[in-house]
């Protein structure tokens, strides 16, 4: 294959992951299929089963994409080490500000997270299964469960708060307020990551005192 060909594969894949991308966050799950993925690309059918071998494929490469989900070294910010030699409180508080950061950079994967609400499907299972790999080892990162365990519950706090997160942020996208709060206003968001910086703190202290 000549390079003039590879790049023209690879300009052709990206229309394809795009298209996917496009369909998910206009039409939701349900048009999702290789005709429409096609006709919004602009290629013909055989192409995507030569490269994907079919929408499953599809699927699982783009939830692969940092243009779908964003790298941990995005939500980190920095490098493994540099991230590894900051308290828990700083961990969390750059953890959440920089994933807010990425979803704010991706409205289609907001718009994709809310069709999620309402729709249950295989194309769903396969988006949540590529993406939940990678979001785990960051907060395993962010916790410090490389050095050691502090909690059973150390999973299940992190994963509430970052449900919460996700919750408000796709009702900002869609122009939603919620209990009260004017999710477009940028005070609110100064004052809930003040509210994480608390809890954060108060989640150091309660470990502090356990390594006493």
């Amino acid at each position: 294959m000549t390079e003039k060909q590879v790049k023209n594969k690879e300009q052709t894949k990206t229309r394809i992951l795009e298209a996917v991308e496009y369909i998910l966050s206009e039409e939701g799950y349900q048009g999702l299929g290789i005709n429409n993925i096609a006709k919004q690309a602009g290629v013909g059918k055989a192409l995507i089963y030569r490269y994907f071998g079919g929408l499953d494929g599809i699927i699982k490469a783009y939830g692969a994409t940092d243009q779908f989900w964003p790298s941990a070294h995005e939500i980190r910010g920095m490098s493994r080490q540099e991230f590894s030699a900051l308290s828990l409180r700083e961990r969390c508080k750059r953890i959440f500000r920089n994933f807010r950061s990425a979803l704010k950079k991706r409205p289609n994967t907001v718009a994709i997270y809310a069709w999620e609400m309402v729709e249950k499907n295989d194309v769903i299972k396969t988006l949540i299964a590529e993406r939940t790999e990678s979001s785990l080892d960051v907060v395993k990162e962010m916790l410090g469960q490389h050095k050691k365990a502090y909690s059973e519950y150390d999973h299940e706090m992190i994963v509430l708060l970052g449900a919460a997160l996700l919750h408000l942020t796709i009702r900002e996208h869609m122009e939603s307020s919620f209990a009260g709060f004017d999710l477009k206003d940028s005070k609110t968001w100064d004052r809930i990551e003040g509210a994480l910086d608390t809890l954060f703190s108060g989640l150091e202290a309660s470990y502090a005192k356990r390594d006493v």
